[in-house]
């Protein structure tokens, strides 16, 4: 038996006591976990790539400077 209620709007809303609704809440949970590690992992791959662009332009300054 799936139990919903309307809100106000007109949205059906999954009734807390089913396991629709923790289905729900697993997945929003899933979703979450895997945007905050592609954020964290674009972060750091970026910061890696700046890092590397950062070395090789002081290089080249250096270069300048001592030749």
């Amino acid at each position: 038996m799936n139990q919903t209620t309307t809100s106000s709007t007109g949205v059906a809303l999954p009734d807390p006591s089913t396991k629709s609704y923790a289905y729900t809440v697993n997945i929003s949970w899933g979703v979450t976990i895997v945007l905050l590690v592609a954020v964290v992992l674009t972060s750091l791959w970026r910061s890696a790539k700046v890092k590397r662009m950062l070395d090789e332009a002081e290089a080249r300054r250096e270069g300048r400077k001592n030749g």
